[in-house]
């Protein structure tokens, strides 16, 4: 589905699997963030670290928070080449729509 590949994209800066588990680089992770603790219901979103394919979460209240929170990261993603949101007109027209 798409939001798999949007998944994949935001955790390892690839959308797609390999075809071989030799091809891995290092193994999935899923680690918590302990730095953002809210006491005011404002959690922070998800981080990824694409070089070491790890995924970094606060400690949410609920399955439900995880899962907004994580949907609004992997649609949202910000390119590793830039700080910038690209979205479909963007990467058709390339730089020259800059």
């Amino acid at each position: 589905t798409s939001e798999r590949k949007l998944f994949l994209q935001f955790v390892w800066a690839r959308n797609r699997l390999p075809l071989k588990e030799s091809d891995f680089d290092a193994p999935f992770k899923i680690q918590k963030d302990t730095k953002f603790i809210q006491e005011d219901g404002d959690y922070p979103l998800p981080s990824a670290s694409t070089c070491f394919f790890s995924l970094t979460l606060p400690q949410y209240p609920d399955k439900e928070t995880l899962k907004r929170k994580l949907l609004f990261a992997i649609e949202n993603v910000t390119t590793m080449e830039s700080d910038y949101v690209t979205n479909d007109v963007e990467v058709g027209e390339g730089w020259r729509g800059l």
